[in-house]
């Protein structure tokens, strides 16, 4: 069994961190998702306890359901006017 951690560190204000929050539910036994604000920038924390080897494909999944999610948030800011870049 090994922990492992990945984190993500967003060009996205503070404020948007709830964004994702409701989907921070029935996460697979041993894994859990933490929000900062580290320098008025959000950060996200995945960390999961690994036992097998399919629980890769689990942390990958729900990285890349995080990522997407954050990709829709910047898309939305963006043709917003709210996030430059």
């Amino acid at each position: 069994m090994k922990e492992v951690e990945s984190r993500i560190a967003t060009p996205l204000d503070c404020k948007f961190i709830d964004a994702l929050r409701p989907d921070d539910v029935d996460l697979p036994d041993g894994m859990e998702i933490r929000h900062l604000c580290v320098g008025g920038r959000w950060h996200i924390q995945v960390r999961y306890m690994v036992e097998k080897p399919e629980d890769f494909l689990t942390l990958k999944n729900t990285l890349d359901e995080i990522v997407r999610a954050l990709q829709i948030i910047e898309t939305t800011l963006r043709q917003d006017g709210s996030l430059r870049g």
